[in-house]
């Protein structure tokens, strides 16, 4: 995906024009590299594309990558120029624009949502888009070998907590992997996970949530018992999404360990008193 560089000085609110370098960091970002893969592709740095993406944010006005995919659409930013169109047959091209659209969707819905809110929209707005019935979160812990799935949307409504183990797992895998996708088939490859074999799971996509502090977190994915129509490009949006959602359960996690810094056992005994 190739963006228009026309954006003269005020082009966006009075923000200055996008460089030729930042449009290029921009491009791969919306398809959902992040910074450590878009810096192996225009051989540069981490830290340098960061110091880019840092720079478009401003410019831009937008505070995460979902943002910087619908500011874009929406000021007319994305287009395929004459290589990209030259390069993706128009099919292609025109389900990246569908993919475009689903993110537009599922951020107008989460919009002033934040920390377990926005969990919870995400799931829904997720099953919704893509017509999946599960769409979830999974929680890597500190303890134990199973994964908490902290809220998932089952045909419309938010299902029960329940755990997943960690190694013989789609969400496991989607951590340990980074990215897991199984299209059809997903009850024979994980007999032991009571989530798939009891609800007859047949396909799965999911990536891994990561923070910069404190690493994998967890993971992002849908599921369905047929198989999710790879068509719609759910990995691609999956990504797109995985940032600030990893960042909301980061700070979720960071306030829960504060709550229990601060409210000991010996806390409570002596509220009771």
């Amino acid at each position: 995906m190739m963006f228009h560089a026309g954006m003269g000085q005020g082009g966006l609110g009075g923000s200055a024009s996008l460089t030729r370098r930042e449009l290029e960091v921009v491009g791969l970002i919306v398809e959902g590299l992040s910074c450590r893969e878009a810096a192996k592709r225009l051989s540069r740095s981490p830290r340098t594309i960061e110091n880019h993406l840092r720079s478009v944010y401003q410019k831009l006005r937008v505070r995460n990558r979902v943002e910087l995919v619908r500011v874009s659409g929406e000021r007319g930013l994305l287009g395929p120029s004459a290589r990209a169109d030259a390069a993706l047959p128009k099919a292609e091209v025109e389900l990246k624009g569908h993919a475009l659209e689903l993110i537009q969707q599922i951020n107008q819905r989460l919009a002033g949502h934040e920390n377990h809110h926005y969990f919870g929209e995400l799931a829904l707005a997720l099953a919704e888009a893509f017509g999946t019935r599960w769409a979830g979160i999974s929680e890597a812990t500190s303890h134990g070998s199973m994964l908490d799935i902290i809220v998932w949307a089952a045909d419309g409504h938010f299902g029960e907590f329940v755990q997943c183990p960690k190694d013989h797992s789609p969400c496991g895998l989607s951590i340990a992997e980074r990215e897991f996708v199984v299209w059809e088939g997903l009850g024979e490859r994980f007999p032991d996970d009571p989530s798939v074999v009891e609800n007859g799971a047949v396909s799965y996509v999911g990536v891994i949530l990561e923070d910069r502090l404190l690493g994998p977190v967890g993971s992002l994915w849908l599921m369905d018992d047929r198989p999710i129509r790879k068509e719609l490009l759910p990995l691609e949006v999956l990504r797109l999404l995985a940032p600030r959602t990893a960042a909301e359960l980061a700070v979720a996690k960071t306030l829960d360990r504060l709550d229990e810094q601060w409210c000991s056992p010996d806390d409570v005994g002596v509220m009771l008193d």
